[in-house]
Protein backbone atom coordinates (compact mmCIF):
# COMPACT_ATOMS: atom_id res chain seq x y z
CA UNK A 1 0.00 0.00 0.00
CA UNK A 2 1.26 3.44 -0.76
CA UNK A 3 0.62 5.85 1.90
CA UNK A 4 1.70 8.61 0.12
CA UNK A 5 -1.01 8.05 -2.94
CA UNK A 6 -3.65 7.52 -0.02
CA UNK A 7 -2.98 11.26 1.14
CA UNK A 8 -2.67 12.71 -2.32
CA UNK A 9 -5.98 11.23 -3.24
CA UNK A 10 -7.59 11.96 0.25
CA UNK A 11 -6.00 15.99 0.05
CA UNK A 12 -7.81 16.12 -3.63
CA UNK A 13 -10.85 14.92 -2.60
CA UNK A 14 -10.79 17.39 0.55
CA UNK A 15 -10.02 19.95 -1.77
CA UNK A 16 -12.63 19.04 -4.84
CA UNK A 17 -15.40 19.26 -1.61
CA UNK A 18 -14.33 22.59 -0.54
CA UNK A 19 -13.51 21.44 2.81
CA UNK A 20 -10.94 23.79 3.47
CA UNK A 21 -12.27 26.45 2.26
CA UNK A 22 -14.65 25.70 4.99
CA UNK A 23 -13.00 25.57 7.60
CA UNK A 24 -10.77 28.26 6.99
CA UNK A 25 -14.39 30.70 6.63
CA UNK A 26 -15.66 29.38 9.90
CA UNK A 27 -12.16 30.01 12.24
CA UNK A 28 -11.99 33.57 10.02
CA UNK A 29 -16.03 33.84 11.56
CA UNK A 30 -15.02 33.09 14.87
CA UNK A 31 -11.72 35.27 15.18
CA UNK A 32 -13.61 38.26 13.52
CA UNK A 33 -16.69 37.70 16.25
CA UNK A 34 -14.01 37.68 18.84
CA UNK A 35 -12.13 40.49 18.11
CA UNK A 36 -15.32 43.02 17.38
CA UNK A 37 -16.58 41.20 21.04
CA UNK A 38 -13.46 42.31 22.53
CA UNK A 39 -13.72 45.78 21.06
CA UNK A 40 -16.99 46.74 21.51
CA UNK A 41 -17.75 44.54 24.56
CA UNK A 42 -18.43 45.63 28.18
CA UNK A 43 -14.50 45.91 28.98
CA UNK A 44 -13.11 46.46 25.47
CA UNK A 45 -11.31 49.43 24.10
CA UNK A 46 -14.28 50.77 21.94
CA UNK A 47 -16.29 51.58 25.20
CA UNK A 48 -13.39 52.87 27.03
CA UNK A 49 -12.84 55.30 24.19
CA UNK A 50 -16.25 56.32 23.62
CA UNK A 51 -16.54 56.82 27.34
CA UNK A 52 -13.52 58.90 27.08
CA UNK A 53 -14.88 60.88 24.05
CA UNK A 54 -18.44 61.50 25.71
CA UNK A 55 -16.98 62.82 29.11
CA UNK A 56 -14.90 64.93 26.90
CA UNK A 57 -17.42 66.44 24.96
CA UNK A 58 -19.76 66.80 28.15
CA UNK A 59 -17.34 68.95 30.48
CA UNK A 60 -19.79 69.93 32.90
CA UNK A 61 -18.46 72.66 35.60
CA UNK A 62 -20.16 71.67 38.83
CA UNK A 63 -19.34 75.12 40.32
CA UNK A 64 -21.81 76.25 38.01
CA UNK A 65 -24.98 74.11 38.37
CA UNK A 66 -25.77 75.98 41.27
CA UNK A 67 -26.38 73.34 43.54
CA UNK A 68 -25.69 76.06 46.39
CA UNK A 69 -28.83 77.45 45.38
CA UNK A 70 -30.52 74.70 45.23
CA UNK A 71 -30.09 73.86 49.03
CA UNK A 72 -30.38 77.39 49.99
CA UNK A 73 -34.05 76.83 48.37
CA UNK A 74 -34.34 73.93 49.75
CA UNK A 75 -33.85 75.25 53.15
CA UNK A 76 -35.87 77.97 52.38
CA UNK A 77 -39.02 75.90 51.88
CA UNK A 78 -38.45 73.57 54.87
CA UNK A 79 -37.71 76.93 57.07
CA UNK A 80 -41.20 78.37 55.57
CA UNK A 81 -42.92 75.05 56.05
CA UNK A 82 -41.96 74.76 59.53
CA UNK A 83 -42.93 78.59 60.01
CA UNK A 84 -46.39 77.85 58.61
CA UNK A 85 -46.66 75.12 61.58
CA UNK A 86 -44.93 77.20 64.11
CA UNK A 87 -47.62 79.71 63.20
CA UNK A 88 -50.66 77.63 63.22
CA UNK A 89 -49.73 75.82 66.22
CA UNK A 90 -48.26 79.14 68.01
CA UNK A 91 -52.02 81.21 67.33
CA UNK A 92 -53.65 78.13 68.34
CA UNK A 93 -51.83 77.79 71.93
CA UNK A 94 -52.70 81.39 72.60
CA UNK A 95 -56.21 81.14 71.63
CA UNK A 96 -56.55 78.35 74.20
CA UNK A 97 -54.03 80.19 76.77
CA UNK A 98 -56.70 83.39 76.13
CA UNK A 99 -59.58 81.48 76.83
CA UNK A 100 -58.36 80.12 79.57
CA UNK A 101 -57.16 83.26 81.22
CA UNK A 102 -60.10 85.03 80.38
CA UNK A 103 -62.90 82.43 81.88
CA UNK A 104 -64.37 84.26 84.88
CA UNK A 105 -63.62 87.46 84.43
CA UNK A 106 -65.89 90.41 85.41
CA UNK A 107 -66.79 93.90 84.10
CA UNK A 108 -65.94 95.31 86.73
CA UNK A 109 -63.86 95.37 90.02
CA UNK A 110 -63.74 97.90 93.49
CA UNK A 111 -60.26 98.92 93.65
CA UNK A 112 -60.48 97.85 97.49
CA UNK A 113 -60.84 94.42 96.06
CA UNK A 114 -58.15 94.23 93.75
CA UNK A 115 -55.54 95.54 96.61
CA UNK A 116 -57.35 92.38 99.27
CA UNK A 117 -56.50 90.08 96.18
CA UNK A 118 -53.18 90.67 96.54
CA UNK A 119 -52.71 90.66 100.17
CA UNK A 120 -54.12 87.39 100.44
CA UNK A 121 -51.61 85.76 97.31
CA UNK A 122 -48.62 87.83 99.45
CA UNK A 123 -49.87 86.81 103.09
CA UNK A 124 -51.17 83.32 102.66
CA UNK A 125 -49.29 82.27 105.68
CA UNK A 126 -49.93 84.97 107.61
CA UNK A 127 -46.66 85.89 108.18
CA UNK A 128 -46.89 89.69 106.67
CA UNK A 129 -49.96 90.42 109.56
CA UNK A 130 -49.45 93.83 110.84
CA UNK A 131 -47.43 94.87 108.05
CA UNK A 132 -48.51 97.92 105.70
CA UNK A 133 -48.37 97.78 102.17
CA UNK A 134 -47.05 100.42 99.61
CA UNK A 135 -50.19 102.46 98.20
CA UNK A 136 -50.24 105.43 96.54
CA UNK A 137 -53.08 107.38 94.19
CA UNK A 138 -52.92 110.25 91.99
CA UNK A 139 -55.10 112.03 89.95
CA UNK A 140 -58.90 112.94 89.67
CA UNK A 141 -59.17 116.45 88.80
CA UNK A 142 -58.88 115.74 84.76
CA UNK A 143 -60.39 112.15 85.64
CA UNK A 144 -57.46 109.92 85.15
CA UNK A 145 -56.85 108.25 87.58
CA UNK A 146 -53.12 106.41 88.76
CA UNK A 147 -52.67 103.26 91.25
CA UNK A 148 -49.26 101.93 92.46
CA UNK A 149 -49.36 99.53 95.03
CA UNK A 150 -46.90 97.08 96.09
CA UNK A 151 -46.94 93.87 98.86
CA UNK A 152 -43.90 95.64 100.75
CA UNK A 153 -44.19 98.28 102.76
CA UNK A 154 -41.97 101.68 102.44
CA UNK A 155 -40.89 101.40 106.04
CA UNK A 156 -39.94 97.43 106.19
CA UNK A 157 -36.39 97.96 104.10
CA UNK A 158 -34.61 101.32 105.17
CA UNK A 159 -32.92 101.24 101.91
CA UNK A 160 -36.25 100.94 99.83
CA UNK A 161 -37.61 103.72 101.53
CA UNK A 162 -37.12 106.34 99.86
CA UNK A 163 -37.98 103.85 96.15
CA UNK A 164 -40.42 105.63 93.70
CA UNK A 165 -44.05 105.08 92.75
CA UNK A 166 -42.66 103.44 89.11
CA UNK A 167 -40.31 101.07 90.89
CA UNK A 168 -43.81 99.54 93.19
CA UNK A 169 -44.81 96.45 91.36
CA UNK A 170 -48.36 97.06 89.90
CA UNK A 171 -49.54 99.83 88.52
CA UNK A 172 -53.45 100.21 87.21
CA UNK A 173 -53.82 103.46 84.90
CA UNK A 174 -57.26 104.48 84.26
CA UNK A 175 -59.31 106.87 81.75
CA UNK A 176 -61.97 108.91 82.60
CA UNK A 177 -64.50 106.42 82.74
CA UNK A 178 -62.33 104.12 84.85
CA UNK A 179 -61.73 101.51 82.81
CA UNK A 180 -57.83 100.21 82.53
CA UNK A 181 -55.92 101.62 79.55
CA UNK A 182 -52.25 100.97 80.78
CA UNK A 183 -50.73 98.62 83.61
CA UNK A 184 -47.65 97.53 84.88
CA UNK A 185 -46.28 94.69 86.71
CA UNK A 186 -42.82 94.50 88.01
CA UNK A 187 -41.76 97.42 85.43
CA UNK A 188 -43.68 95.02 82.64
CA UNK A 189 -45.79 97.18 80.61
CA UNK A 190 -48.83 94.97 79.49
CA UNK A 191 -49.19 97.30 76.61
CA UNK A 192 -46.18 96.19 74.70
CA UNK A 193 -45.07 93.08 75.75
CA UNK A 194 -45.09 90.42 73.73
CA UNK A 195 -44.26 87.48 76.25
CA UNK A 196 -47.15 87.85 78.43
CA UNK A 197 -48.79 84.92 77.29
CA UNK A 198 -47.20 82.63 80.29
CA UNK A 199 -45.84 84.97 82.24
CA UNK A 200 -48.46 85.42 85.08
CA UNK A 201 -49.95 83.66 88.26
CA UNK A 202 -52.16 84.01 90.74
CA UNK A 203 -52.75 88.09 91.54
CA UNK A 204 -50.73 88.70 88.61
CA UNK A 205 -53.15 86.74 86.37
CA UNK A 206 -55.69 88.88 87.72
CA UNK A 207 -53.86 92.00 86.94
CA UNK A 208 -53.61 91.00 83.19
CA UNK A 209 -57.32 90.19 82.92
CA UNK A 210 -58.53 93.16 83.78
CA UNK A 211 -55.76 95.06 81.55
CA UNK A 212 -56.50 92.56 78.55
CA UNK A 213 -60.46 93.09 78.92
CA UNK A 214 -60.65 96.61 79.65
CA UNK A 215 -62.52 96.27 83.05
CA UNK A 216 -63.67 98.92 85.22
CA UNK A 217 -61.87 99.58 87.87
CA UNK A 218 -64.35 101.45 90.73
CA UNK A 219 -61.75 103.76 92.96
CA UNK A 220 -63.13 103.12 96.54
CA UNK A 221 -60.40 104.95 98.24
CA UNK A 222 -62.04 105.14 101.54
CA UNK A 223 -62.37 101.04 101.81
CA UNK A 224 -58.86 99.98 101.03
CA UNK A 225 -57.52 98.59 103.94
CA UNK A 226 -53.82 99.25 103.44
CA UNK A 227 -52.70 96.48 106.10
CA UNK A 228 -52.36 92.78 106.47
CA UNK A 229 -54.31 90.70 108.69
CA UNK A 230 -55.91 92.03 111.09
CA UNK A 231 -52.97 93.39 113.98
CA UNK A 232 -52.66 97.19 113.35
Amino acid sequence: MNLNNLVNDAMQTIQKDGFVEEVIKKQLETTIKKVIEDYFGSYGDFRKELENHVKEQLQIDMRKLGISGYNLMVLNEVKSQLNAALHIQGVQKIKENMEQMLVGIKPEYKLSELIEAMKEDENDDHERDGEKISFILEGEEDGYRHIYFDPESESRESWRSERSKYSYKYQLHLDKEGHVYDSKIDGLNLSSNKEIMTSFYHFEKLMFRIFATGAKVIVDEDEVDTYYGEEY
